[in-house]
């Protein structure tokens, strides 16, 4: 879901082709998505996922060029709209990786930390 949202892809149009592919309700999946900031950490915690974080930022960083190129030749103020739309969307899952890792790498810490017992008194 997440890879194929960070291709530019609305979520409705995701949650719609993965319902279908794997006999999912759409409202189960919408759950899901309304849960990411507790399953994205997750993910990207794995060691399998590694390059998954860079993959997704290239393909935001694509899906913003692109919609930065159409909003700038657009010839309608509905295809501007819905580029800045696309720009919008994109900064917020780019915002939600890099906190994600902020955060892994936070609890990393703490974790080593507590390995050494510095928090033993």
């Amino acid at each position: 879901m997440l890879d194929a949202v960070g291709t530019g892809l609305h979520p409705s149009a995701v949650i719609t082709q993965l319902s279908e592919k794997y006999d999912i309700t759409e409202r189960a999946l919408w759950n899901d998505w309304l849960r990411r900031d507790k399953w994205i950490p997750l993910l990207l915690s794995l060691e399998d996922f590694a390059e998954f974080t860079k993959m997704i930022e290239q393909k935001l960083s694509a899906v913003q060029k692109a919609a930065w190129s159409i909003y700038l030749h657009a010839s309608n103020d509905s295809a501007r709209v819905g580029a800045l739309k696309a720009v919008l969307e994109s900064l917020e899952i780019h915002r939600d990786l890099v906190q994600t890792q902020g955060f892994m790498d936070r609890l990393e810490k703490l974790e080593e930390k507590a390995k050494e017992g510095i928090f033993v008194k």
